[in-house]
């Protein structure tokens, strides 16, 4: 009888916990990291992805002596306006945990490389249902998650 117990605890704490611990580092831009040198979709690449607040984090990885990352509102990331944002990042390797529900909006401290396409916005989700049904995405050879390529 122990055995039985120990065989069905086992297959719960197999399928249970990949439910319970679904937390992901998003690479911004994949292999190409946050650049303008490369041609890339930032607003394809954020549509393809379900967000979750709490357990997703945004990786911008960059060269920090050409440009930087900035957390901006709506309207400023419509307009590419760098002069007053929510949050700026500088390090070259920045992860950004995501900690609220809805639009979230990123752009180029350089408003040129900004106005040329180096922005993203993303739409976090804290639904359950999403948490519950998400797949578990690729993981690239650095370890983080890049999206697929689907060209």
């Amino acid at each position: 009888m122990a055995f039985k117990i120990n065989i069905l605890l086992s297959l719960v704490l197999v399928f249970a916990v990949p439910l319970i611990v679904n937390v992901f580092i998003w690479n911004v831009g994949d292999a190409a990291g946050w650049s303008s040198q490369t041609p890339y979709d930032y607003t394809y690449w954020s549509m393809g992805i379900s967000f979750l607040v709490g357990d997703d984090s945004l990786r911008f990885v960059y060269d920090s002596n050409t440009t930087n990352v900035l957390e901006v509102t709506s309207t400023n990331y419509m307009s590419c306006n760098t002069t007053s944002p929510l949050a700026a990042y500088n390090t070259g390797n920045d992860t950004i945990p995501i900690t609220k529900e809805g639009y979230q909006y990123f752009i180029s401290g350089n408003s040129v490389e900004c106005n040329n396409g180096l922005k993203v916005g993303i739409w976090a989700s804290n639904s359950s249902y999403v948490r519950f049904w998400r797949y578990d995405p690729a993981f690239g050879p650095d370890g983080y998650i890049n999206v697929p390529d689907f060209d």
